[in-house]
């Protein structure tokens, strides 16, 4: 039997870890990190095939600062990255910078429903 993809996942909502997690389990390997910090962290010392991961974390743009740190390095810059965001609600990075400005391969608003989100982890990595 084949080993199941790797899938980390990045929010400081330990409620929201939870769900997303549930949701991905059965048919992934699920790690998870609280902050843009412990995931580079945790990107230092294994790779997954994906990263979901959350914008706005210990400061407003955490998520897009780790993403970015992500990209620039070559351990990790061929590594998915899904990014959820509820930021919308308040201020839409996407049309008032440009979302082509954000190292991400996809955008999901929170919340993102189970079904929605393991659609789009499977997209990425089967």
């Amino acid at each position: 039997m084949e080993p199941k993809k790797t899938v980390l996942l990045v929010d400081d909502d330990q409620d929201v870890l939870n769900s997303m997690k549930v949701a991905l389990e059965k048919d992934y390997a699920v790690k998870t990190a609280m902050s843009g910090g412990e995931c580079l962290e945790t990107l230092s010392a294994e790779k997954p095939d994906l990263v979901v991961l959350d914008v706005m974390m210990e400061t407003l743009s955490d998520g897009l600062d780790t993403a970015k740190k992500m990209k620039e390095q070559d351990t990790t810059k061929e590594i998915p990255i899904i990014m959820l965001t509820s930021v919308n609600e308040h201020y839409d990075y996407r049309t008032q910078v440009g979302e082509e400005y954000f190292p991400k391969d996809k955008w999901l608003d929170k919340p993102v429903k189970p079904e929605k989100l393991l659609e789009e982890v499977k997209s990425f990595i089967g």
